[in-house]
């Protein structure tokens, strides 16, 4: 197995060298195409490492998928001629780079130096005992109704604190049901029924316009069945792409068609449906694109959207705006505090207070929200110093979590409350406060609906 993962890496680190010292590119130069490649090799390390390393595997892949993310939107899209850099100069493109490559370096020694802090006698956090398989199953298909109840009827996602629960609640039913099947313990019919709410899922976030949402459920159920079964989800994979790649040049017409021209609350799923339909059909039958082009410049630029981010606030800070000082993170010590309890809690709007501030926005739009992805918030507060501290302080900060949130893949329940909790946070793209808080009261409302909902077998 050890050789096999060796020659994989061979692979990917020839292909790497070739991308960085070989090939010939058009809008960058070759000391930004090494370090484009050495963003994407550092990004992959912990995969490989928890592929080699029993310790690391047993853990939740927070950190494996924290880095991929860093490959696969800071590394991989400067390769891309389309992406955008027209608001900076090469320099601090190249700034940008050699930036990236040194938080992602204080990110890893964060996360594996601290490893020796936690001890075996701090066991992670286990609540659920004996839970019969009626009463999984029972409790599962319970969650997805609450999950899909909040989805159907937008009047009880705007209830204080409620609204929030949807997503986590879908992904921890969802990952129950899945886990379940890969244990073989249930029957056909319940087979079908899984396949048709994960399918219906997708549809329902695909026709919300957001197809992150859809990606990210097919990525947390890859992660149980790789835990599972250690073998790769090539199916969760093939519709991961599809979706991100054929589907996001059509986007942002479904979303003009339905929450520009219309109250998209107002629109029926089959409406919406219809109109997606369209969107997709006029794009890829009507000739609205030329399969000549490749792959749409619109997915390049978003897929590097936080690179470029990275890059313009590092252009324009402190030079033409001052350091945010720590004005972003303000929210974090209120986030836990759940709105039913507040009802009055400040609204997190940064951002589109870092849109206007880095006049990434129009200055009349007041309710765009500009993705903020950490690097650039790390930045834009406090300079390199901010980024060195922060990204050493998120390594740290992801280590106790998986240690304490990691639990035998047998405790089933337990291990999918942990995956689904500490999941959102591998996509380091919005406020991090904002993330990091909801990661806290999202694991005490499940943790309660868990031991609701299991209140009679732990009686016993």
């Amino acid at each position: 197995m050890k050789i096999r993962f060796l020659a994989i890496s061979i692979v990917l680190l020839t292909v790497a060298l070739y991308a960085a010292l070989v090939h010939d590119y058009e809008t960058i130069s070759r000391e930004q195409a090494c370090c484009a490649a050495l963003i994407v090799m550092l990004g992959a390390l912990p995969s490989i490492v928890s592929l080699i390393s029993r310790r690391e595997a047993a853990l939740l892949p927070l950190m494996p998928l924290h880095g991929l993310f860093y490959a696969y939107i800071f590394g991989l899209p400067v390769f891309s001629s389309a992406l955008d850099w027209s608001r900076v100069h090469s320099t601090v493109i190249t700034e940008t780079l050699y930036l990236t490559i040194v938080g992602i370096i204080c990110l890893l020694v964060g996360y594996y130096a601290s490893r020796g802090l936690y001890t075996s006698s701090r066991r992670p956090i286990r609540f659920l005992n004996n839970v019969t398989l009626k009463r999984r199953i029972f409790v599962a298909w319970i969650l997805y109704a609450m999950h899909m109840l909040l989805q159907l009827v937008p009047s009880l996602g705007s209830l204080p604190s409620v609204g929030q629960l949807s997503t986590p609640l879908g992904h921890l039913s969802t990952g129950m049901l899945l886990m379940l099947a890969l244990e073989n313990v249930v029957s056909k019919k319940h087979l079908i029924l899984l396949t048709v709410a994960i399918g219906f899922s997708l549809v329902i976030k695909l026709l919300s316009g957001s197809l992150a949402q859809a990606v990210f459920l097919l990525v947390l159920l890859g992660i149980l069945y790789w835990g599972k079964k250690r073998s790769l989800p090539l199916g969760f994979i093939f519709i991961c792409c599809v979706i991100a790649v054929l589907l996001n040049p059509m986007k942002s017409k479904y979303r003009d068609l339905t929450f520009v021209a219309v109250d998209s609350v107002q629109l029926s799923y089959s409406y919406k449906a219809k109109l997606f339909y369209e969107a997709t059909y006029d794009h890829y039958v009507n000739n609205d694109s030329d399969p000549s082009e490749g792959i749409d410049s619109g997915v390049v630029n978003r897929i590097g959207h936080s690179v470029t981010a990275f890059a313009d606030v590092i252009n324009m800070t402190p030079e033409q705006v001052p350091y945010w000082l720590g004005g972003s993170y303000q929210t974090l010590w209120t986030s836990f505090i759940p709105r039913f309890l507040w009802p009055a809690k400040p609204q997190a709007t940064i951002g589109n207070e870092f849109g206007h501030r880095y006049k990434l926005l129009a200055p009349h739009d007041k309710s765009t929200s500009h993705n903020l992805p950490w690097l650039a918030e790390f930045y834009a507060n406090f300079g390199t110093i901010g980024v060195l501290t922060g990204m050493l302080a998120v390594g740290v900060l992801f280590r106790l979590l998986v240690q304490k949130l990691s639990v035998p893949i047998s405790s089933s329940i337990e291990y999918v409350l942990g995956a689904t909790v500490t999941f959102s946070l591998f996509y380091a793209e919005s406020n991090f406060a904002l993330m990091v808080g909801g990661v806290l009261t999202s694991y005490f409302a499940l943790f309660f609906l868990l031991r609701l909902l299991t209140f009679k077998i732990n009686l016993n």
